[in-house]
């Protein structure tokens, strides 16, 4: 499960819960702490589905801890618009090619090697995950039937798209 800082959001799994310091989002910070504690790195949702854990809240967390579900709800629900928006506009674009490179395991220069893409090849799928370098976007991409991260800086997409170049010739 992944745990990161972006902006200041506290991110579990890829979920967006609260934002740091907790007294940004209008969440007591010892509710936070105590939610921190009972889910251990869980998603917020799913860890408060279970049976009892409500017991472990004080009276006066409730409310945070409600906003904190639906918060993680709403997430869930636009990362699955953003999927689906992300799979429905492939035609919108059109194809995108490689201009040669690394197929990555994370979004960053320094992640480990997933596949080498030679120049010309297709992708076969493209997501736009919004994360910039030097410039351009990463993309979660599908290439032989693996899934990996392309940089936006070496590959084009006919009709063109933010963040990649318009074609590897130039």
């Amino acid at each position: 499960m992944r745990i990161a800082l972006l902006t200041g959001t506290l991110v579990f799994g890829g979920l967006a819960l609260a934002s740091l310091p907790a007294a940004a989002q209008g969440f007591d910070e010892r509710c936070s702490k105590i939610v921190e504690s009972i889910c251990r790195g869980a998603e917020v949702g799913p860890c408060f589905r279970e049976k009892g854990i409500w017991d472990y809240i004080p009276p006066k967390c409730s409310g945070d801890v409600q906003s904190m579900v639906e918060m993680d709800r709403e997430a869930r629900e636009q990362q699955r618009n953003d999927r689906a928006a992300a799979r429905s506009s492939g035609g919108r674009y059109g194809p995108s090619f490689s201009c040669g490179g690394v197929l990555r395991s994370r979004p960053s220069m320094n992640a480990g090697k997933v596949a080498s893409v030679a120049e010309g090849q297709k992708l076969e799928s493209v997501e736009d995950i919004d994360v910039w370098f030097n410039d351009y976007k990463w993309f979660r991409v599908r290439y032989n039937g693996l899934v990996g991260y392309h940089w936006g800086g070496i590959f084009w997409t006919q009709g063109g798209r933010e963040g990649t170049i318009p074609s590897c010739n130039g």
